[in-house]
């Protein structure tokens, strides 16, 4: 479908093999010769003015490495999912999604200075959480309080009928060894908890021992 297209505007890259989400969209990044790199996922509808937007807002704000805005829920579910707004409420995900990868816009010169990159060996879900925490020392976050994609949900959604708890565990596992803090597989399972995935029903124990994980990582 694609060599069908005549628009010189459009390269197509096959790679020798699945390298996953994270090494396929990092060798599509590397080609990148705009200002911007904008994230068009196969299953999405990009509403009209999204791009105008999304460069202005970058424009507007240098000090952003990336930014993003709301769902547009279509398919099996409907409604709107909402991100943070603003680059403090943004910084408070750290840990989770401060930016929804398939509505984000971001700045090319600062992944090629800071070596900002996906790394093949991530896992093929929730990647974007371990490359937004690699970004965040370097650059902010923000996202506009619009809609900005038209999100298809339904069985065909790579996270349908996953393991939120397995996933998760290995970007938790990523995120704290570049935040240099040592984690056991105790503390990573509290961890989970604050994510709101649950290996096991939480008892009263597991609540005030998550509570002490909260305040040592405040301490």
């Amino acid at each position: 479908m694609l060599r069908s297209l005549r628009d010189d505007r459009l390269r197509i890259v096959a790679l020798e093999k699945n390298l996953g989400p994270a090494g396929a969209a990092q060798r599509a990044m590397d080609l990148a010769q705009g200002e911007y790199i904008v994230r068009v996922d196969a299953d999405d509808i990009n509403l009209p003015h999204r791009f105008a937007h999304q460069v202005s807002h970058m424009d507007a704000h240098p000090e952003l490495g990336a930014s993003g805005g709301h769902l547009q829920l279509f398919g099996a579910e409907t409604g709107l999912w909402k991100y943070p707004v603003g680059q403090d409420h943004c910084r408070s995900e750290l840990f989770g999604n401060p930016v929804v990868q398939g509505a984000s816009i971001l700045r090319t010169r600062l992944l090629r200075e800071k070596n900002i990159r996906f790394e093949d060996h991530w896992p093929r879900i929730g990647e974007d959480w371990i490359f937004w925490a690699r970004m965040a020392p370097h650059a902010e976050f923000d996202n506009l309080d619009e809609p900005l994609i038209q999100y298809r949900r339904g069985e065909q959604n790579s996270m349908h009928g996953q393991d939120h708890a397995a996933y998760r565990g290995v970007i938790i596992d990523e995120v704290f060894a570049m935040l240099g803090i040592p984690l056991s597989a105790d503390q990573r399972t509290l961890h989970l908890m604050g994510l709101r995935s649950f290996p096991q029903p939480p008892t009263g124990a597991a609540v005030r021992a998550f509570r002490g994980w909260l305040d040592r990582l405040r301490a």
